[in-house]
């Protein structure tokens, strides 16, 4: 690999945007575990197959994956054309909040209702889940790891680096 190949900011920003997935992932998990001790209630409340839960997480990480990589690539775009303004992006981060909420939740009444071939479970699922704290859960964190990590790529200037292992540090 050529030394401007491992400094192209566009190979950075979609390993960041990689890695800031695998971190909702791990918050999605810790919260949901958090969430059931605290509550005394399982995450999928309702008798169903052993898919249906990693089915509707698998859902918004996907949305929020798509998000992260859809805010790298402009945040290198507008960085390339000489705009090195960082913003906090509320509004952004509120989307991608609600499509991982509306994914999971959606998803999971269309899984259901497939399951029990019964289109009217759809919504009566949805509704359910919807007013359940890990769907909050789900819609939060993804709200603040987006935020985080457009804060996180637009602070690394003009040129950004690589994060070192620490080993590598000096």
């Amino acid at each position: 690999m050529e030394p401007s190949e491992a400094r192209d900011p566009r190979l950075i920003a979609l390993a960041q945007a990689a890695f800031a997935v695998a971190l909702y992932l791990a918050l999605v998990v810790a919260s949901f575990g958090i969430l059931s001790l605290l509550t005394d209630t399982d995450v999928i409340d309702v008798d169903a197959s052993l898919l249906l839960g990693p089915s509707m997480v698998a859902t918004s990480i996907v949305i929020v994956a798509l998000r992260l990589v859809g805010a790298a690539v402009h945040l290198v775009q507008e960085r390339e054309r000489g705009d090195l303004a960082v913003r906090v992006p509320l509004g952004g981060g509120l989307l991608t909040g609600l499509g991982a909420l509306v994914g999971y939740v959606v998803i999971g009444g269309m899984l259901r209702a497939v399951a029990l071939r019964d289109p009217g479970v759809l919504l009566e699922f949805a509704l359910h889940e919807l007013l359940r704290p890990y769907s909050l859960a789900i819609g939060v964190l993804a709200a603040l790891v987006h935020i985080s990590f457009v804060v996180m790529i637009g602070l690394g200037g003009d040129d950004p680096k690589r994060p070192l292992w620490p080993w590598e540090k000096d």
